[in-house]
């Protein structure tokens, strides 16, 4: 059972809040804008107005679609079907890395769901993200909720540098975090964790692609993962794999990039 009957929270829920005050500053300063227009205002209050007005509205709206993949509905639908494809790949055993792990959005429910792996959830963990929840702590709680703490782990790390030996891992995970990595090519991020990975194990990470990676195509992409020594290296989209994460996942290339670490 849960602890005290609470739910995992892995998004703060006041982020909508920031959603409505942008659109809500938007829209009561174009009126203002509009209001200034007909009573002939001079022209420099009146392009401050719209254009402050639009830029909220703008960011608004922005703001809603990024943050409409975290909503609870979309990630349990992630969730879900991650963890399917996880089962048609993995014999549950062992230990699993999520990069990125925020706030165990990945690790508690996969410790959850295969009662023989213990999970290491590594992220450095920005400031800047613990303003929607995403935090070490977040992460502990939400596994002490879900009865698994005794086999999830959380540390700080980069996914640049994994503070991890070669091999260590039976199964490495991440989800939205590799296109938030300001790098030249995002190939070494795959190398990294293909690094830790034992051979003959899986990788699956969700994430927007081919963008990032210095590749013209999908096809590309694969053979140059098949490069880094990975084996039998896939591409769906989540569209594809019935999985709907708001209004931009599709535009912008989410999709996940699955395989194996090749065998000596």
């Amino acid at each position: 059972m849960r602890e005290k009957n609470e739910e995992p929270c892995y998004w703060q829920k006041g982020v909508a809040y920031i959603t409505l005050a942008l659109i809500g500053g938007g829209i009561a300063i174009t009126a203002l804008a509009i209001a200034f227009t007909v009573l002939s205002y001079s022209t420099w209050q009146l392009t401050l107005c719209w254009f402050f007005g639009v830029i909220l509205l703008i960011a608004g709206l922005f703001w809603d679609s990024m943050t409409s993949v975290a909503y609870p509905a979309n990630m349990r639908a992630l969730e879900s079907n991650l963890l399917n494809l996880l089962r048609a790949d993995w014999d549950g055993k062992g230990k699993v890395l999520d990069i990125g792990t925020g706030s165990g959005r990945l690790a508690v429910p996969i410790a959850r769901e295969f009662p023989e792996a213990n999970v290491t959830g590594v992220d450095i963990w920005m400031k800047a993200w613990g303003h929607a929840g995403l935090t070490k702590e977040r992460a502990e709680k939400n596994a002490l909720i879900e009865n698994v703490a005794d086999r999830c782990v959380f540390q700080y790390g980069s996914a640049l540098e994994l503070p991890f030996e070669d091999g260590e891992f039976s199964l490495v995970v991440s989800a939205f975090v590799f296109h938030e990595i300001s790098v030249p090519d995002r190939t070494v991020l795959i190398a990294e964790a293909l690094r830790v990975l034992t051979p003959g194990d899986h990788f699956l990470i969700c994430d927007l692609f081919p963008r990032g990676y210095k590749v013209r195509n999908i096809p590309e992409l694969l053979e140059k993962v098949q490069q880094l020594g990975a084996d039998d290296v896939r591409h769906k989209s989540l569209k594809d794999a019935g999985v709907n994460l708001g209004r931009l996942s599709f535009i912008w290339g989410m999709s996940y990039l699955s395989g194996k670490k090749r065998s000596s």
